[in-house]
Parts: structure tokens; sequence; C-alpha cells
């Protein structure tokens, strides 16, 4: 895709802020010093995720231009125009469950609420896996029809399929996971591949139990879990 350049493997990516100005701080996370304000609508090559999946590294462009960390949720990646959901999901990046059983965060209930096939029990518990969920939620803010499913692999069969070898930020990644406590799918927004380690940096919902950015394997192991790569889906 034109919004992405190789680097050892690894495809940065460009991303846009959106407020009128956002700290540059010098690690991830609000405690770090501010090394400078960037301006609205600011093109920035993104280098980097940090372990929260919350914040990225960035560089600014021309000779002069800094590095330092911004959160995610300030910026878009800039496939957005192609892909709008890619908006809307990095704005609720670090929505995250509630700790245990008792109580559910009302944003994960909107997500739920989007999906026909959940009991309305599932809907009222944040501990549903709620992937694919927050994908349907994503594409009807703006204004297009998801699957209404929350069977993650429902995306599978969404528009049309794009070769993974041609994969561009934005696309709608659908995957395979198996593990020992059974079977099922997993689907988040396709931002970057690194073709060397075979993983694939997806914004998703559900990811370690919050919208964050994370890495994923195109086909292998990770933790407990096997992860397979089935289609790209593209509007």
């Amino acid at each position: 895709s034109h919004h992405q350049h190789q680097r050892k493997g690894v495809t940065v990516f460009q991303v846009i802020t959106t407020p009128d100005s956002l700290h540059m701080r010098q690690g991830a996370g609000t405690g770090f010093d501010s090394i400078g304000f960037i301006k609205q609508a600011t093109v920035l090559t993104a280098l980097a995720v940090d372990s929260s999946g919350t914040w990225l590294q960035v560089k600014e462009d021309g000779k002069g231009g800094k590095t330092g960390w911004c959160s995610a949720r300030y910026v878009v990646p800039a496939s957005a125009v192609d892909s709008p959901w890619l908006a809307v999901a990095a704005k609720e990046v670090g929505t995250k469950e509630y700790p245990g059983n008792n109580y559910s965060h009302p944003r994960i209930q909107q997500y739920l609420a989007t999906v026909n096939d959940l009991s309305a029990l599932e809907k009222l518990h944040d501990e549903t896996a709620w992937c694919s969920c927050f994908m349907n939620w994503c594409v009807e803010q703006t204004g297009r029809v998801g699957t209404d499913s929350a069977w993650a692999k429902s995306w599978g069969n969404w528009r049309k399929a794009a070769a993974i070898s041609a994969m561009q930020t934005g696309d709608i990644a659908v995957f395979d996971r198996r593990s020992p406590k059974g079977g099922g799918g997993h689907v988040g927004i396709a931002i970057a591949i690194d073709t060397t380690a075979k993983k694939i940096l997806l914004l998703g919902g559900n990811q370690s139990d919050a919208v964050r950015y994370a890495w994923y394997p195109l086909d292998g192991m990770q933790r407990d879990t096997h992860y397979n790569l089935l289609s790209l889906r593209r509007a």
C-alpha cells in the first residue's frame, strides 16, 4: 500500500494527529516529560507500539524531526480515508473490561448491543468475547453494515477478500484460533505486517480484554493459542 514503507521486514505506518495539539513524550505514558507539541493533522511515522498497546512511538518528518511517544487514541492510521472504521476504532483505544463479573463497562455494552446472536445475558457482560461486536460497532458508526454477528469468523464473508500479500492498513483480518479451552476466531483491523517474524499488527477489541494494538502470528502459537490468518476483507 502507498501508506507503508519497509523497515527490516517490519512495515512502519503513517498516522495523523487528531487533537488541536498533542504531547509527544519521552516515553510511553503521561508520567514521561513532554518533548513538544504536535499540531493537528500532522503526519507522523509510527515505529513501535508499547507493551500496553495504547502508546505509539512516532517520528516527525524532515531532518530535524523528533522521535517520541504519543497516546494511540489521539492519532489515526493514515488509511482511514479508505477504511473509515479505523478512525472510529482508534478513538476507542484503552477501553478496557472491568475486572470480575459484577460490573460491565458501559462502552463495551454498546459494542455488544450491535449484534443479534448474543443472548440478553451475554450482552450484559463485558467478559463476553467481544472482538466481533467491537468490529460491528466500528463499521456501523461509519454508516455501513457489518455482520450483526458475535462470531468472529462471520467476517470471513464480509465484502470482498484481499490477498494477504497485498495487505493494506485498514483491512479487516479474520483469524481461526485454537486453544486447550476450545476453538473460535478473532477479528481486528490490520495495521502493519512484519514479514520476517511472520506477524501482523492489529487494532481491535478484546485484545487482552481491551481495545488496543497487538501483534498476532500469521500462522503460529501465541501463549497457549494457535492463530491462523484466514483472510483479509476490504470494503
